[in-house]
């Protein structure tokens, strides 16, 4: 197939391309096989209360993670399936809910990793926030 304008050839070939980086875009990072210190991760919790908010939290200095209402859990070394289950079964201990649904997925990892008393949170996801009352950007 011959092209009389080299912009038509250039033109179909992005067209074919754009599936195949579509496809790419959509390709979540694999999780791995554990978590380690400097994990930076993204939590949705269904099914306690009136709903949490999606937050990121990181897998400290000392392996552990903050789960609102329930206080530190260890997630150094274990997998993301193992630690939603975790979450999970401890929300049901404390009474809180039944049937929680954790969603954990890892966004990037930082080193060194952060000790949590230098851990800011611009939203606590125990006690939403109105974005009228968010504190101004630094």
């Amino acid at each position: 197939m011959t092209f009389r304008h080299p912009l038509c050839a250039f033109l179909l070939l992005c067209a074919a391309a754009l599936p195949l980086r579509a496809a790419a875009a959509e390709t979540p990072a694999p999780a791995p096989a554990a978590l380690r210190k400097g994990d930076a991760l993204l939590v949705r919790i269904d099914g306690v209360g009136g709903g949490l908010p999606e937050y990121r939290d990181i897998v400290d200095s000392s392996g552990k993670i903050e789960m609102p209402f329930l206080g530190l859990l260890a997630a150094e070394g274990k997998t993301l399936a193992a630690v939603e289950a975790e979450i999970s079964a401890a929300y049901a201990t404390a009474r809180l809910t039944t049937n929680a649904s954790v969603h954990l997925s890892l966004i990037t990892h930082f080193e060194p990793p952060p000790d949590r008393s230098n851990l800011v949170r611009i939203q606590d996801p125990r006690r939403p926030i109105p974005a009228e009352d968010m504190p101004a950007p630094r």
